[in-house]
């Protein structure tokens, strides 16, 4: 039975009651919002994604940002050069428990297997190892791509740590290079086509476009487009959140053209974001990948980044029978009692 208050009552409810109400339901409230907010779908809504950044703050509370990275005890097969009949160079680094990068490694720690297209053994036998800064031969040895997510949900502090702490990245590369600047929102903007200018490199990097949605694999097509056609090693140096919602081009489409151009992509994570995204970038690539919860320490993973690329090594091979491209390379490099493997497979 329910009893109703006389016309002439009204009914009390206790205050604490309806504290107690009003705080169940905000807490109910800041959870959707959390989990939309966190959640992929999220990162896909244009309205939700905008939203992200006003939240920032709340960050060193999410369970799952925690800094990692995949810089330690690495091999990789960055990319592929015909140098001439039946003579090709790889380009590979290698680095340590710590993620510091070998300096030097020796021929006779190097074990090499290459088959072709179609299978065939290539009889490949290393000549040589050296590292890429010794090719003084070589004008251009690095060409690259800066490519940056400029969406609504990377956060302020993230962009500002990202343009003030470039400079450490540019200025700690010693060897000759080209650097093209590109930034996404909405769309793909050419901020800088490739230029050898270190201070015109930085102001393009400083310079700011609109925070909007995100096309970051339209932006990452846009990278290997500037530097396929370079010689020597390529690279995509790549900032963002890994969150896509407004791209033409797929993750498979930009992964296998990254493939195809041997431009291995390193990838710098921020922000509320699915890493499976970046760890799937960089591994089929053949890059690194780090995830800076907090950009005030990226200045470290830029040095990082920036020893291993001046440690970058060229291991000379030769084969039998000549070829274009490879089907695989199965590479061991011998280090510190320890041996490091890698296998690559180019897609026909």
């Amino acid at each position: 039975m329910v009893e109703v208050a006389p016309g002439g009552e009204r009914l009390k409810i206790p205050v604490w009651k309806y504290l107690l109400f009003l705080f169940i339901a905000l807490l109910l409230a800041l959870g959707v919002l959390w989990y939309l907010l966190s959640s992929n779908y999220g990162a896909q809504n244009s309205f939700l994604e905008s939203l992200r950044r006003y939240l920032s703050f709340f960050s060193s509370y999410h369970p799952k940002l925690q800094p990692e990275d995949d810089f330690g005890t690495a091999l990789r097969i960055h990319g592929f050069e015909r140098e001439d009949a039946r003579k090709f160079n790889l380009f590979v680094s290698a680095t340590d428990k710590d993620g510091s990068p070998l300096k030097v490694i020796n021929p006779h720690d190097v074990k090499i297997k290459v088959t072709g297209t179609a299978g065939q053994e290539m009889n490949a036998v290393v000549v040589r190892t050296r590292p890429l800064h010794m090719y003084s031969e070589w004008a251009a040895p690095i060409s690259f791509s800066s490519v940056m997510d400029y969406s609504g949900s990377m956060f302020p502090q993230d962009l500002s740590a990202i343009e003030s702490n470039y400079s450490e990245l540019i200025n700690q590369i010693t060897l000759p290079m080209s650097a093209a600047v590109i930034k996404f929102n909405t769309r793909v903007h050419d901020i800088l086509e490739l230029s050898s200018d270190k201070q015109e490199i930085i102001a393009a990097v400083q310079k700011r476009i609109g925070l909007q949605n995100t096309a970051l694999f339209d932006g990452m097509d846009r990278g290997v487009e500037k530097i396929q056609s370079r010689p020597h090693f390529r690279f995509m140096i790549l900032t963002t959140d890994g969150n896509d919602n407004s791209s033409m081009n797929s993750l498979d489409s930009v992964i296998k053209r990254c493939q195809t151009h041997n431009v291995a992509v390193f990838v710098f994570g921020f922000g509320w974001l699915d890493v499976n995204t970046l760890r799937n970038i960089s591994e089929s690539t053949n890059g690194y990948y780090s995830y800076v919860p907090d950009s005030a320490k990226l200045d470290e993973w830029f040095k990082k980044l920036g020893q291993i690329i001046n440690n970058v090594q060229v291991i000379e091979f030769s084969t039998s029978v000549d070829m274009n491209q490879p089907g695989t390379v199965e590479l061991s490099v011998e280090s510190s009692g320890q041996t490091l493997k890698r296998v690559r497979v180019w897609a026909p």
